[in-house]
């Protein structure tokens, strides 16, 4: 049986993959959300007659999947927030689709409270108690943007930028200190994050994290959390499910 697309349209990188057996990905991909040629050869020569997508603030990409779409015949959901039936409800109107289906494979595979890490261009945290209600989070700067906007506000900084190497020591360069103390400030920030939701929950949570950046950030906490890549995208599969 030929899944259904499930498309995540992110700040800067489209995520995509078609839904299988048991609510499992296939073929899983991903691209810049400004070279999306990669998934338009994809819906163009593959089968599979709907798509269902969440975008964020990306104006142009959903312009860009609504016309590829509308020449390949596939039908579209654009999935906003709240608008499908699932386990963890927004706790407040506005709340980022990204965000809100995150939560919803973790708390499925956890049912107990949980806070989900995405590492992205914008490092959010967000909390679920343990009856499955998402009582908020915190969004801040993800790790590029946090080095673009140091280097923009002082252009006397070095622009060369290398990994991060043994964050936890003082850095001896200042293009080094810049990796090591962006990627520090977020460990540390996470970390206070996590503090801040066992606090709030009267337990400590089972954590999850995605995004692209949790690699480099993740081994400077003391948080053991489990990594999954695709958490949008597994929420949007559910959705499909219950539509």
């Amino acid at each position: 049986m030929v899944g259904d697309w499930v498309i995540d349209l992110g700040h800067s990188r489209i995520k995509w993959a078609q839904t299988g057996n048991n609510g499992l990905l296939d073929r899983p991909g991903s691209s810049p959300v400004d070279q999306p040629g990669p998934l338009e050869t994809l819906l163009l020569d593959s089968p599979g007659n709907q798509a269902w997508a969440s975008a964020q603030s990306r104006p142009e990409a959903i312009d860009w999947l609504t016309a590829v779409a509308r020449d390949r015949g596939l039908k579209l959901t654009m999935l906003a927030t709240g608008s499908v039936e699932l386990p963890v409800k927004p706790a407040y109107a506005g709340l980022g689709s990204d965000r809100w289906l995150a939560m919803q494979w973790p708390w499925q595979q956890t049912g107990s409270a949980l806070c989900v890490i995405d590492c992205g261009t914008a490092l959010t945290v967000d909390v679920v108690d343990d009856q499955g209600r998402h009582l908020g989070g915190w969004i801040m700067t993800g790790l590029a943007t946090a080095r673009t906007s140091l280097l923009a506000k002082a252009p006397g900084l070095p622009r060369r930028l290398d990994t991060a190497k043994e964050a936890e020591h003082p850095a001896r360069d200042s293009a080094q200190a810049i990796v090591s103390g962006t990627t520090l400030q977020l460990a540390g920030a996470i970390e206070r994050s996590i503090d801040a939701a066992t606090a709030e929950l009267g337990q400590n949570p089972v954590v999850w994290i995605t995004g692209g950046d949790a690699a480099a950030i993740m081994p400077l906490t003391r948080i053991q959390a489990t990594a999954d890549e695709h958490l949008v995208l597994r929420g949007l599969a559910m959705a499909a499910k219950r539509c």
